[in-house]
């Protein structure tokens, strides 16, 4: 399961400390990306969470004064998903 938050940058810092203090949410995969680097024109900060259903339920009380959870989270993830892909691509052409 993954969700999308849009973060306020002033409150980065502070989710992930709480995110990786939690013994469930600090197990998940957790990407911070801002909106131009996924190639959107948007001025905004995600955290995508790839993880269990508890994780993002806890999660979403963690987040709760810090992030928005996004309703609209495709878009996101498939831009999110092509970079990955594309940089997963370029390392295996380096033989890495």
């Amino acid at each position: 399961m993954r969700e999308v938050y849009d973060i306020k940058p002033s409150e980065l810092a502070k989710a992930q400390e709480a995110l990786g203090k939690d013994d469930i949410t600090s197990r998940q995969s957790v990407y911070t990306r801002t909106a131009s680097s996924l190639g959107l024109k948007e001025d905004k900060t995600y955290l995508i969470i790839d993880g269990s259903e508890e994780a993002i339920k806890i999660a979403d009380i963690l987040l709760k004064n810090a992030a928005t959870k996004i309703k609209n989270k495709d878009a996101i993830l498939k831009k999110f998903d092509e970079i990955e892909n594309e940089a997963a691509e370029g390392f295996g052409f380096l033989g890495i």
